[in-house]
């Protein structure tokens, strides 16, 4: 008989979480029977609809909790005969109350990410102690970086036993140039980013970063993605005369894949992550990195095996790193290599699938 098996997300546009849930459905066995409830959020939500492996899709409201939504949801999944309930992040994370309803129901629980960095002391120990008092109710919870879950434990948030850390994984881009891209960076020592523009992937740093790049006329940044800080930072490009950024929005797997593939160096300047998806892109099509020395990201860019990594505040050090691998081409094409490597090893769909099957098997013994 087929496991059944629904993951829960309070969100389904784009982001980390919903691109998990996408890969997790399309790659998963046949011994899985695969459920959803998630918001009306484009893209997913419609490429979720038309997929044959969902067996039921269930509507929850946009990054908010609901109780009538919470209610009707007990009774979907007792309908629908779930065994493995998997809420993704903290929006759905609040939907583990359904333990109450259903104690035989197993219930797991997925970070996405430890984001206590915008929050006060005060509402830390809030969330300490919610998340604490949310284990009564979380048969098992997933940390997607080995440094989330020493986070999570330090912080006294769960214990080990109640962790499994399992790495985020994806299907590897390919390198494909187009002759118009090539053209138009012929030349130039590209360095690339894939980012929300917001306060956690801290762009502004990337911003001064550039400022102070632009005496070098060849190396040239790209910038892909969008959030609320894109159009400050194209504002602020054009009033200061900043032209080594080209701003070129939301690209979907094949055009990520033609903008890497004019790519020398990746550049990350988050100012904290769980596991971020972008980086390990990067990695699998073989970009050497330079990161930001926060959780996940020090993960996927291991210092001086295919990156370097510096100090979040730490402009000059980013630069100097990034001038390092200019100057030096051998290293760079090392970097290159490894970053395949480190790929390969840790960050594979198949890897990434296995280990959530092996654990759905396990919890259900």
């Amino acid at each position: 008989m087929k496991k059944r098996v629904i993951h829960v997300t309070s969100r389904a546009d784009y982001g980390g979480a919903p691109n998990y849930i996408n890969t997790m459905i399309n790659n998963m066995s046949e011994d899985f029977d695969i459920y959803l409830a998630c918001p009306k959020d484009e893209p997913y939500y419609n490429i979720w609809s038309n997929n044959k492996r969902v067996k039921g899709l269930f509507i929850l409201p946009h990054r908010e909790f609901s109780f009538k939504h919470f209610i009707n949801l007990v009774k979907f999944v007792k309908k629908n005969k779930i065994q493995v309930f998997q809420a993704n992040g903290k929006g759905a994370g609040s939907y583990r109350f359904i333990k109450l309803f259903n104690w035989k129901l197993k219930v797991l629980y997925a970070y996405r990410g430890f984001h206590i960095h915008k929050y006060s002391n005060i509402q830390r120990k809030f969330y300490f102690a919610y998340e604490r008092f949310m284990t009564l109710f979380t048969d098992k919870v997933i940390n997607v970086s080995k440094g989330e879950q020493e986070q999570c434990i330090d912080k006294g948030v769960l214990k080990k036993t109640l962790s499994c850390q399992i790495y985020n994984g994806i299907n590897p881009l390919k390198k494909k140039e187009v002759e118009e891209l090539s053209n138009r960076y012929k030349g130039k020592f590209v360095i690339s980013t894939l980012s929300r523009f917001d306060i956690q992937k801290n762009m502004i740093l990337m911003y001064k970063i550039a400022q102070e790049l632009r005496d070098y006329k060849d190396i040239h940044f790209i910038w892909i993605g969008d959030g609320d800080d894109k159009p400050i930072l194209e504002q602020k490009a054009v009033d200061e005369d900043l032209n080594n950024i080209d701003f070129v929005g939301f690209k979907n797997h094949k055009e990520i894949a033609e903008f890497f593939s004019v790519t020398d160096l990746y550049l990350t300047t988050a100012r904290w992550e769980g596991l971020p998806f972008a980086l390990v892109e990067a990695a699998s099509i073989g970009l050497p990195i330079v990161a930001s020395d926060v959780v996940g990201n020090n993960e996927v860019c291991l210092d001086e095996i295919n990156g370097l990594l510096y100090p979040i505040k730490d402009v000059s050090k980013a630069i100097e790193h990034i001038l390092s691998l200019y100057e030096n081409r051998l290293k760079l094409k090392q970097f290159s290599n490894k970053s395949i490597d480190v790929f390969n090893t840790y960050f594979t769909v198949e890897q990434m699938v296995q280990n959530h099957e092996n654990l759905y098997s396990q919890i259900l013994l």
